[in-house]
């Protein structure tokens, strides 16, 4: 059995990172019985030639230009990597480092990865936008021959991350407020003169920051300028997600629209576009989104089938229409007008994992892990499950104590103390409900892993989250960060950190 050269810890032959300290393993010195104590660091060491493998990765403490030091890779394929960083002129505030290492056997292909690379930084140095990463730096280390954009820090995971964590599929109200938050972005390049065509949107390129929640629209590295009448613009993006007349070099704005209604699909159903790309959304020979998951309403269906329409002529007009209708649309969720059907609750993944118990999977990659791993085995990212808290904060108070936290190893009862009757909640709400409208065994809160759920326990006056859905009885709700509940007269944010 080989052990990491770093910790000691037992790893599997082929894991590339230690699934217990993160370290990178060398094949080469994969012992056959574990180290007494740490043989040497698990980072290799660079070499100051140009031509280094693309698997060496820069070491924790590694300082760049005198000012970032790495803390540890988060991210990045072939090309290069993300790294963590801290800024040491700036309070040692996090901030994110792109990394492109030039290694081409070809000059032509070297000379357009430089160039692009070079495009997508002068082009988010000039952009100005919520959902846009700021960009500090761009600069080119010849020591190792590589090129490095140094950008802000999103904090809060990917899209993609988001959906692995609630089981397969994202509930309507959440992705209906993250189409939203894009196509604000969308609008926003799209309206530069010229335009700027996104090109590549799907889940793992839309982020959320931790801070705001808002959608932070990440990897412009295809993106590009596109005069309102050039053609044959060169059909780079991800099959699935890739409208129709990219492949054509017909780019336009409406291209942007479609990837971002077949991202919607695949967070509602579940259903990877890229499983069957193209034809998945030719619903005359394929099913609808509402006969893959008839949790989603009618009105959502028919935004999504005019998203992904073939012809670009019969989508939106513009991201920002698309908004318009989204808003609309977000009003008629949280106003309550649900269809009946949508009371039927698709399984989720309280109910497929409650008889095989949890499943733990990497935030980062979707690979499954042990319960134990700190960092994943596959692509060596850290695990926040233990260090993940959470807590209830009553809203309409300003009460520093007006908040509970809440236990990640049982479940939590929501209601209202009664001792002659034995009920003593965890989330005691008895003070912030003088109508007494909260019931005495309310709603509960069941942790899994990094997931939570609520479960309403049969209340007098219902559990509603962000005010639309009120849930059923005895059917478990995964809770997002950022989430308000309703019971009774009184409000609650769920956090998670």
């Amino acid at each position: 059995m080989p052990f990491c050269p770093e910790c000691g810890a037992p790893t599997t032959v082929g894991d590339p990172y230690c699934g217990e300290c993160g370290a990178w393993q060398d094949t080469q010195i994969n012992y056959a019985v574990a180290p007494a104590s740490p043989a040497r660091t698990g980072v290799m060491n660079m070499t100051v030639s140009g031509n280094t493998p693309t698997g060496i990765q820069l070491a924790p403490g590694t300082l760049l230009v005198d000012r970032y030091k790495i803390t540890k890779r988060i991210g990045g394929g072939g090309m290069g990597s993300v790294y963590l960083a801290e800024d040491l002129n700036l309070a040692s505030r996090p901030v994110a480092v792109k990394e492109m290492i030039e290694m081409f056997a070809d000059e032509s292909a070297r000379v357009k990865a430089i160039e692009d690379f070079r495009r997508e930084s002068e082009l988010l140095a000039k952009l100005d936008h919520p959902s846009i990463p700021t960009i500090y730096q761009y600069f080119f280390d010849a020591n190792r021959g590589r090129y490095y954009l140094v950008m802000k820090y999103i904090d809060g995971g990917d899209l993609a991350a988001r959906q692995r964590l609630s089981g397969g599929k994202v509930d309507e109200l959440t992705v209906t407020k993250w189409a939203i938050d894009t196509c604000d972005v969308l609008d926003y390049i799209h309206s530069q003169e010229p335009p700027i065509i996104y090109r590549d949107l799907k889940p793992a390129n839309l982020m959320i920051d931790g801070r705001t929640n808002r959608i932070m629209l990440v990897d412009f590295g295809i993106a590009r300028f596109v005069a309102p009448t050039q053609k044959g613009v060169t059909a780079i993006g991800t099959m699935g997600y890739a409208p129709p007349e990219l492949f054509a070099g017909n780019v336009e704005k409406r291209s942007d629209i479609y990837s971002l209604g077949a991202t919607m699909f695949h967070l509602l159903t579940g259903q990877d576009p890229q499983d069957n790309p193209l034809l998945i959304f030719d619903f005359a020979k394929n099913p609808k989104p509402r006969q893959i998951n008839p949790a989603i309403t009618s009105e959502m269906e028919d935004l999504l089938c005019r998203a992904v329409e073939h012809n670009p002529e019969n989508r939106f007009p513009s991201a920002a229409a698309f908004g318009e209708s989204l808003k609309e649309h977000l009003q008629f969720l949280q106003q309550g007008k649900r269809s009946e059907r949508l009371e039927v609750a698709p399984p989720g993944p309280f109910e497929t994992q409650q008889s095989f118990g949890p499943i733990f999977t990497c935030v980062n990659c979707g690979r499954e892990l042990t319960k134990d791993d700190v960092f994943c085995a596959y692509c060596g990212t850290r695990q926040p499950s233990k260090r993940t808290t959470a807590k209830l904060v009553v809203m309409g108070t300003s009460e520093m104590s007006a908040q509970f936290s809440i236990n990640t190893d049982s479940e939590n009862l929501i209601g209202r103390m009664d001792p002659n009757r034995g009920i003593r909640p965890e989330v005691d709400l008895s003070k912030y409900d003088p109508a007494a409208r909260v019931s005495r065994r309310h709603a509960k809160i069941i942790s899994q892993g990094n997931q939570f759920f609520i479960e309403d326990l049969g209340s007098a006056n219902g559990t509603f989250i962000n005010g639309s859905m009120r849930l059923s009885q005895g059917k478990p709700h995964i809770l997002v960060s950022g989430d308000e509940l309703k019971l009774g007269e009184t409000t609650l944010k769920f956090v998670v950190s």
